[in-house]
């Protein structure tokens, strides 16, 4: 059985297959707090992998196509306790799939304390996608629950050939766009690159435009923003679901990654150039299934489809685990790119939470700060006025002192800092409110670590857009890794405010 989807993804085979490190790797987290009955999680992964068969699927490569077959093994559910168990979760995400033999699918059910325990899952892409995240959570809940699991036959059928319909439409439309600008800056990304991460809360930035749903509305403001930045030919890679009614249950990879393009006059509004995506994105949705590979000749292979994507994802109801409190973090880092930038954004009941990827080697770390800075401006400046002229989208200048973006210059605290200043009472009671409200907590001690206390890079994003909000001052994620303590942040923040 042919793999549908392997080409729209951009996953050309040799990529797949060699070189590309945890690039297609998916990680996610979730975090239980409450008394966890640990066999019956563990045989509630167990069903979702008999439920699932394409967890338990190798691939192998024949004439130029990846095949399903099946693994050799079933995919490992492993327990382990580990208090702190930061160094697991980097060495999990970082072990490599054996595509030739499988499975390319595990978890691990790790025992912090009685009390609080996680359960990580990694994933390869050929076998699961952004959607799949939270059908695993769905159906791990039914069976931890005790609802019955009945297994789902194996989604995937056999590749088409385009249509000649669809082969005009992308020949038409498809043009190379390999560099963008980025402040100032032209950026080409190569292949699969070491990555890193800026985390944002745009929960109270983003505008509600009528007739333009909210993702066409966030990728019309990234059109802008890249317009703004001087690229006058745009191409923004976007995720997109191929699911059906008869697979909208299967875990799996039921995405592809299409170009949207666009090149407005900067005379024209907002809302022009909202519109335009939105019929752009209508009209290729009648060809998403279609690898744009095999539609237009003579495209050259590389990991990224465009400079820069995004990935925008609405999330499914919160599930019920009986008795357990249930914290995800739906957007773990596998520290591979393979865009200038990626935009992953998950719309929840928490908010529009925003992660950007990317490699320090095509871009710094101050470049993509200011950029989502430049981003959230735009979004605060169409909420003011949907019809402003793309050509007026604010572009600010860093807000923050220059320290933030200085390699090494976060500030240190406690006694290590010898000299310092005394920081104000007033400031570690209001940080240590907030850790507080986020850990939901009674009491937390200003020198306790926050991964002990159960802290993981969603609570830091939690943290970060109260600290943002209240305080007025961003504070960098390496911060929460140097000094991870209410002092050691409220150092921080007293060395970077005005």
């Amino acid at each position: 059985m042919v793999l549908a989807s392997q080409a729209q993804h951009g996953m050309w085979i040799t990529e797949v297959m060699h070189g590309t490190g945890t690039a297609y790797h998916m990680p996610f987290a979730m975090w239980f707090d409450g008394p966890l009955d640990r066999e019956a999680m563990l045989a509630a992964c167990q069903a979702v992998v008999a439920r699932h068969p394409v967890l338990s699927c190798a691939f192998e490569e024949r004439d130029g196509s990846l095949h399903l077959v099946p693994a050799t093994s079933v995919p490992p559910i492993v327990f382990v306790v580990e208090p702190d168990p930061r160094t697991l979760i980097e060495r999990e995400i970082a072990l490599p799939f054996e595509l030739s033999t499988g499975p390319l699918a595990r978890f691990t059910l790790v025992e912090i304390s009685p009390s609080r325990h996680l359960l990580l899952f990694v994933g390869h892409h050929l076998v699961f996608d952004g959607m799949s995240k939270d059908l695993l959570v769905r159906d791990l809940a039914a069976a931890y629950s005790g609802a019955p699991s009945p297994p789902l036959p194996m989604p995937y059928g056999t590749a088409e050939k385009p249509s000649l319909e669809a082969q005009a439409y992308w020949r038409a439309r498809w043009r190379e766009v390999p560099h963008v600008v980025i402040n100032g800056v032209t950026r080409t990304p190569q292949l699969a690159e070491r990555g890193e991460t800026v985390l944002r809360d745009l929960t109270h930035d983003m505008p509600d435009l009528p007739g333009v749903t909210r993702f066409q509305v966030f990728l019309a403001a990234v059109h802008a923003l890249l317009h703004r930045y001087g690229n006058a030919d745009t191409s923004v890679a976007v995720a997109m679901s191929t699911r059906t009614a008869e697979t909208r249950d299967h875990i799996g990879l039921f995405a592809t990654e299409l170009p949207v393009f666009s090149s407005f006059p900067s005379g024209g509004s907002f809302r022009e150039l909202a519109l335009g995506i939105r019929d752009e994105v209508r009209e290729l949705n009648a060809f998403r299934e279609v690898p744009v590979a095999r539609a237009v000749g003579g495209i050259k292979p590389r990991a990224a489809l465009a400079p820069v994507s995004i990935s925008f994802r609405r999330r499914a109801p919160d599930q019920v685990f009986p008795g357990l409190r249930l914290s995800v973090e739906w957007k773990m880092s596998n520290h591979m790119v393979r865009n200038a930038l990626h935009l992953q954004a998950v719309d929840g009941a928490d908010g529009l939470l925003l992660t950007l990827h990317y490699s320090p080697d095509v871009i710094s770390r101050q470049d993509v700060e200011l950029a989502a800075d430049h981003l959230a401006a735009v979004l605060r400046a169409v909420s003011a006025d949907p019809e402003v002229r793309l050509a007026d989208l604010p572009l600010p200048t860093a807000p923050l002192d220059v320290t933030l973006h200085t390699t090494g210059a976060t500030p240190e605290a406690g006694p290590a800092h010898a000299g310092a200043e005394p920081i104000e009472e007033e400031l570690i009671e209001q940080v240590r409110l907030i850790w507080m409200e986020v850990l939901r907590m009674d009491h937390i001690a200003p020198d306790e670590d926050l991964y002990d206390l159960g802290g993981h890079s969603l609570t830091i994003t939690q943290i970060s857009a109260r600290i943002r909000k209240r305080l007025g001052v961003e504070v960098p994620f390496d911060v929460f890794l140097d000094d991870p303590t209410i002092m050691g942040v409220a150092a921080a923040i007293d060395g970077l405010r005005p």
